[in-house]
């Protein structure tokens, strides 16, 4: 269990208050989680902070701090967005439980972020763009939003307690973001050159890819092989149709 759960980030999305930040702070340490990612945070080294961390400001401490989503989740190789708006823009979510048992076994080998937004607005389309997998709290319909640390800490529970049962440990080691982020923007660069309709008519076909890329749990070597493939298509338009 230990081992998964140093695989665990909660990465904070430009969080607007840092006792928000505390209070997850102190969801995870209690639930056996370490690691948090920071994107543009405010000033932390406040007694606000302090207080609702209560024995676990040593996280926000040694917390990673990012300019960026992108910054924040490359080196990762599941990102999942938690979000109460969904879509059709959104594609389909995972209830918390689901997706426990769905991403965990992989937790073994494999950085797994779970990306919380702001707090007055969540995350962007474009962040959630970012994510492999989206994930929502079934919450009563007349008031569906959680608080921030709320969320944090209903996600870190059932983390741990979904942990504490056997499960099965997948040993493969997957392609990281920027990995799969490079293989899309290639995959597109090669069929605008074939002159693809899809890709050159609107940026839908694009989003669609990328949600497809991102569902698929992709080994290092797959990613790899579908490279050589772009990169062989790309000689053959180059040499053989005359197409730069």
């Amino acid at each position: 269990m230990e081992n998964k759960l140093n695989n665990i980030y909660f990465i904070l999305v430009e969080p607007q208050y840092p006792g928000n930040v505390g209070a997850v702070a102190r969801a995870m340490n209690t639930m056996g989680l370490s690691h948090m990612r920071l994107v543009n945070p405010p000033d932390l080294n406040t007694d606000e902070a302090r207080m609702m961390a209560y024995q676990s400001y040593h996280l926000i401490e040694n917390a990673e701090v990012f300019s960026s989503v992108d910054e924040a989740v490359k080196d990762l190789s599941i990102v999942v967005a938690a979000t109460a708006r969904l879509g059709s823009e959104r594609g389909p979510s995972w209830e918390p439980r689901e997706l426990a048992r769905e991403i965990l076994p992989f937790a073994e080998e494999n950085k797994i972020g779970i990306m919380f937004g702001r707090e007055a607005s969540g995350l962007s389309n474009e962040e959630i763009r970012r994510a492999h997998f989206i994930t929502t709290i079934p919450a009563y319909r007349t008031y569906p939003s959680l608080n921030l640390s709320q969320a944090a800490m209903l996600y870190a529970y059932i983390i741990y307690d979904t942990m504490r049962n056997p499960l099965p440990s997948v040993k493969d080691k997957l392609a990281d973001e920027e990995k799969l982020d490079l293989l899309h923007r290639r995959m597109l660069e090669v069929m605008k050159r074939m002159e693809f309709k899809e890709v050159n008519q609107s940026d839908h076909f694009a989003r669609s890819l990328r949600r497809a890329i991102g569902r698929t749990y992709w080994q290092r070597q797959d990613v790899a092989v579908f490279l050589k493939i772009v990169k062989q298509i790309e000689w053959y338009l180059e040499n053989r149709c005359g197409k730069k």
